[in-house]
């Protein structure tokens, strides 16, 4: 059997977009590569489809979607997409090692399940079917979110997830010690990816799956932790709902952000009545610490 390599390079700014696309159209794993050129604003991404009869339409409406994309007014330049043949052997060969267990913050170790890993006593694991949904730690935004749950969930025993996909986010919360997490997707094919890796992981007891939009989806109205790893076009009208969702003092762990757009992200967060406590990805300076990773994670606090 022949496997057909779909190659998109589009920007940053639609590659979550793109991703989750792909997903939707039964793409067996999706792979996001930035461009490591410093301050690129290019991204590419590599997903697998059969070569059928239907091949030639799934590129069709891939290249509609991006041009749908622009109208809605989302930058997806150079929006170039490829086609190529793969072999069997080459493609799974090729998928597989495009996911390699790696190691995220002080703890969190993130596998794909064909792998036989051996954590230590104080290491956390994760175990994700990554040809399934967007969110397998290997893209910055979920990394960045990750190292700041890491570092903030301590105290937060109930966490809202907002754009859950492949549940990465809540599964970590809930294997870090959190007592009940609320994991929200808008899309509802999402919802039983979610589900399976959330059974992978044996955390089905602390966490609860919402097909809706947002904050505005759950039951619970008081968390002491949310986080978000989403668009900066859809955080922004976010973030003035989240106060009445959070705790005094409660926390907010936002990422999908680009560099360029961190300074909005501040500048909502404190007409909102936040205070920054960390920008994740940038010095002081407002410089980047990783050249070529030109995405940021933010951690804010509701001020007193």
């Amino acid at each position: 059997m022949k496997w057909a390599q779909v190659t998109i390079t589009t920007s940053q700014e639609a590659s979550e977009a793109v991703a989750n696309y792909l997903f939707e159209r039964d793409a067996t794993g999706v792979e996001i590569r930035d461009n490591p050129a410093p301050n690129s604003p290019s991204v590419t991404l590599i997903s697998y489809f059969p070569t059928d009869d239907l091949i030639d339409e799934r590129v069709h409406d891939l290249r509609e979607f991006l041009a749908n994309l622009i109208q809605a007014g989302i930058d997806t330049q150079p929006a170039k997409v490829t086609l190529e043949s793969i072999e069997e052997d080459n493609w799974s060969e090729q998928w597989r090692s495009a996911f390699p267990p790696q190691k995220i913050g002080k703890r969190l170790v993130i596998a794909p399940t064909w792998e036989d890993i051996v954590t230590e006593p104080s290491e956390v694991l994760i175990r994700l079917d990554p040809g399934m949904a967007f969110g397998t730690g290997q893209h910055p935004t979920t990394q960045l979110a990750l190292e700041l749950l890491e570092i903030s969930i301590k105290g937060a025993d109930a966490v809202a997830d907002i754009g859950t996909g492949s549940g990465i986010l809540a599964i970590a919360a809930a294997k870090l010690g959190a007592k009940r997490v609320d994991a929200v997707d808008l899309d509802a094919t999402i919802i039983p990816i979610a589900r399976n890796n959330i059974q992978l992981n044996k955390v089905e007891s602390v966490i609860r799956l919402h097909q809706g939009n947002g904050l505005n989806a759950l039951e619970r109205q008081k968390y002491p932790l949310i986080v978000a790893n989403i668009l900066t076009k859809v955080l922004l009208p976010m973030i003035p709902i989240c106060p009445k969702f959070l705790e005094p003092a409660g926390r907010l762990i936002l990422s999908g952000i680009l560099a360029q757009e961190a300074s909005q992200i501040e500048a909502q967060l404190e007409t909102n009545g936040f205070r920054v406590l960390e920008i994740r990805g940038l010095t002081e300076s407002h410089e980047l610490i990783q050249i070529g990773e030109n995405w940021v994670g933010i951690l804010a606090q509701m001020k007193k």
